[in-house]
């Protein structure tokens, strides 16, 4: 399609579907061009605080703990 064609057709819509075509045509553009992402670390954990009472106790005694409880 060339733009004489394009001109043409665009010249038939309302002015509101011609600025939402107008959006829709910056949208397109800005999906050719290239997205640059920044690589992906790993996680630094030993900048936070994972103590938990959890990780002190045996895992089969909490399950049987929350159970006891009707968490679950």
């Amino acid at each position: 399609m060339d733009i004489a064609v394009l001109e043409h057709k665009v010249s038939f819509l309302t002015a509101m579907q011609q600025e939402s075509l107008l959006y829709y045509i910056d949208f397109l553009l800005s999906q050719n061009t290239p997205q640059t992402h920044d690589k992906r670390k790993a996680l630094d954990f030993s900048k936070y605080n994972t103590s938990t009472h959890v990780w002190n106790e045996d895992a089969q005694a909490v399950v049987d703990r929350m159970r006891s409880d009707d968490r679950f």
